[in-house]
């Protein structure tokens, strides 16, 4: 089998084909995060093993990939971290740019080991603005504070307000109202009497009337209804809408289907760090009710171990959970290191939701998973594989086909990167 690599020393990256292939996936191009502070094992153990020279970065890249042009991933430097983030990244519907959280901070230049991930591992702070307008030339204009350890960032239908959740008490919630060019104005706080918690996620949902949040502390989500100055349409300030529903577990993250009919919620049961629960993740479908303030859970299902996060079919008939089971536990230890897995799951019209495949996949810590502007093809990320020696990630794709025996199958082609990928987002339009 004929295959062609292509390699640079700096910031190296290999695309794989095989013969007479390519790689198929309807976007202008894909948009990721690259955390250059540990390794995946360091989750379980602390060891950092970080590689030399590595910073982190966003990069990009555009379709089609060609052979022997090893120009085509462009990055600049933005902090960023797959360690207690639930979204790090926010993309204005324009693709302009692109903001970058700053989940926990850089760790120091001669770190070698952290006692404890969770508790030890330096603050972050910050969101990195970067613009993204050209696919081939990223570039991070500047970085603003938004308070202690962010855990996730959304940006509204009409780029003018990004939300952002942080674990600093008065912070938890944040709307920061943008100007023309994305800068932040002002910032509109959490709403009055809110309950108590930390705040892991705020969705915006497509309207812009509504926020979604998940209290991780309550194990609870719950509905915000955005009040605006008729005239200018800004908004004035935000209220609680009906009670919080009560889901248990440990929820992480959520979005609403493209339609705007359900909210799906993540729940991962555990930390990463618990070795000794074997609990799987759990999806679940709910469906607010603006007009009474009455919230419904509709119906849940089963996904792997450790789920990180999803994707919803463009259609919103699927979803897919990138599950990092124990791949992230050290090799030396664990028989199951390097092995993860996708979850299909499928959605119908009344919110009834039911799992229909496990993907195994070899990879360790698998952080994102997309669709296409189709949904025909999949891409997702591994944050490292289970090489020894030189330790590399990558980015791989799929094809997705319900009438196929088995709805996910692999393509031909990949793309190797440094260790520590994350954050996929698929920039469509053309």
């Amino acid at each position: 089998m004929k295959k062609t690599f292509i390699f640079t020393l700096s910031g190296f990256f290999i695309i794989l084909f095989s013969d007479a292939q390519n790689i198929t996936f309807d976007a202008k191009g894909l948009v990721f995060l690259s955390d250059a502070d540990m390794s995946a094992f360091s989750i379980i153990d602390g060891k950092l093993r970080k590689s030399k020279d590595a910073k982190d970065e966003i990069s990009t890249l555009t379709f089609p990939l060609s052979y022997g042009e090893p120009e085509q991933i462009k990055s600049d430097k933005a902090s960023n971290s797959v360690i207690g983030s639930k979204k790090s990244i926010a993309i204005t519907s324009n693709q302009k740019l692109a903001y970058v959280l700053e989940a926990k901070g850089e760790t120091a230049y001669n770190a070698t080991v952290i006692q404890n991930m969770e508790t030890n591992f330096p603050a972050g702070r910050y969101i990195t603005v970067v613009n993204i307008e050209n696919l081939n030339l990223p570039k991070s204009l500047y970085r603003f504070p938004v308070g202690e350890n962010p855990t996730s960032i959304s940006i509204d239908p009409k780029n003018k307000y990004l939300a952002v959740t942080c674990e600093e008490y008065g912070k938890e919630i944040q709307i920061f109202e943008l100007d023309d060019s994305g800068k932040p104005m002002r910032i509109i706080k959490k709403p009055q009497n809110f309950e108590p918690g930390r705040i892991v996620d705020l969705v915006w949902h497509s309207s812009g009337d509504y926020l979604a949040y998940i209290n991780q502390d309550e194990a609870q989500v719950g509905l915000i209804k955005v009040l605006r100055d008729d005239p200018t349409q800004q908004i004035i300030r935000l209220e609680s809408l009906g009670e919080p529903l009560k889901i248990g577990g440990v929820p992480s993250i959520g979005k609403f289907t493209p339609d705007g009919k359900y909210f799906l919620l993540l729940d991962k049961k555990k930390e990463l760090s618990d070795k000794e629960s074997i609990a799987k993740g759990e999806l679940f479908v709910i469906r607010f009710n603006p007009e009474s303030g009455t919230h419904f859970l509709l119906s849940k299902s089963e996904v792997g171990e450790n789920p990180m996060g999803f994707d919803i079919h463009p259609e919103g008939s699927y979803i897919l959970t990138n599950n990092l089971e124990r791949s992230f536990y050290p090799p030396e230890q664990y028989a199951s290191s390097g092995e993860s897995s996708i979850s299909i799951l499928h959605l119908s019209y009344d919110g009834k939701i039911e799992k229909k495949e496990t993907f195994p996949i070899q990879g360790i810590l698998p952080a994102s998973v997309v669709f296409d502007k189709t949904g025909k093809n999949v891409a997702f990320s591994v944050y490292q594989y289970l090489t020894f020696g030189f330790s590399f990630g990558g980015i791989e794709f799929l094809t997705f086909n319900p009438q196929a025996k088995s709805i996910l199958s692999y393509q031909k082609g990949k793309i190797y990167v440094p260790r520590g990928v994350n954050s996929l987002k698929v920039i469509k339009e053309y």
